[in-house]
């Protein structure tokens, strides 16, 4: 990620980042890794080489980089973690997507991902593979945000392959393009929490700035 955040193999970490509860989140990547990319679980718990305060300092780090401030010294805090499902090879088809996006997202997203309440979903997003964070956060929803877990097996109302087909929708906003498959009929999802899909952009959008830096000095 280069020394200052700004980008190398692994994408820029020194952007403005959306206003959500950025520690948290960012302390679930470094603890638990992202699914579907390089970055690996950084944890002592999870088999990675740090110890819980060496991730606050990782985190509070990252923070820092794109506001123009000195990191605060962080203070160690006892964050329960869920693990994030794997997603890779989710594939849905963005037409049955854009039906379950209008009746359960656009009321906080916008009607076409331009953002409202909720945060923009058209950015453009980094080289990694942006649908394995999009069904991760629309499935598990995303720790320390207002944003719910969306999956019949998390307490959720959507099943499997309305999660592909609303992940895959959430993707095409942006001009990535995504395989459909062979079209079946979706279920009607009616009445649902009108709060959904909050802040899914900072794992979409926004994975770099989930990303830690470099490992520890060897």
């Amino acid at each position: 990620h280069g020394p200052d955040g700004q980008g190398r193999i692994g994408v820029n970490l020194s952007q403005d980042f959306p206003a959500i509860d950025l520690t948290a989140f960012v302390r679930q990547a470094v603890v638990a890794g992202v699914p579907g990319t390089r970055m690996p679980a950084w944890s002592a718990a999870n088999g990675g080489p740090l110890a819980d305060q060496e991730i606050d300092n990782v985190v509070a780090f990252v923070e820092s980089l794109g506001s123009g401030r000195s990191p605060a010294a962080p203070t160690a805090t006892a964050f329960p973690v869920t693990p994030v499902p794997t997603a890779i090879g989710a594939i849905g088809d963005p037409g049955r997507g854009e039906a379950l996006y209008a009746e359960n997202c656009a009321v906080c997203h916008g009607d076409h991902g331009q953002g409202r309440m909720g945060a923009t979903l058209t950015t453009v997003f980094a080289a990694i593979n942006p649908q394995a964070y999009a069904r991760a956060a629309v499935e598990q929803g995303v720790p320390g945000t207002m944003m719910p877990a969306w999956s019949d097996a998390f307490g959720g109302p959507l099943n499997a392959a309305e999660l592909d087909d609303i992940s895959a929708y959430v993707i095409s906003l942006s001009g990535h393009s995504v395989a459909a498959t062979v079209p079946e009929p979706a279920s009607s999802r009616r009445g649902l929490v009108a709060g959904g899909l909050l802040f899914l952009v900072l794992l979409i959008g926004g994975p770099a700035l989930l990303i830690v830096l470099d490992r520890r000095e060897r």
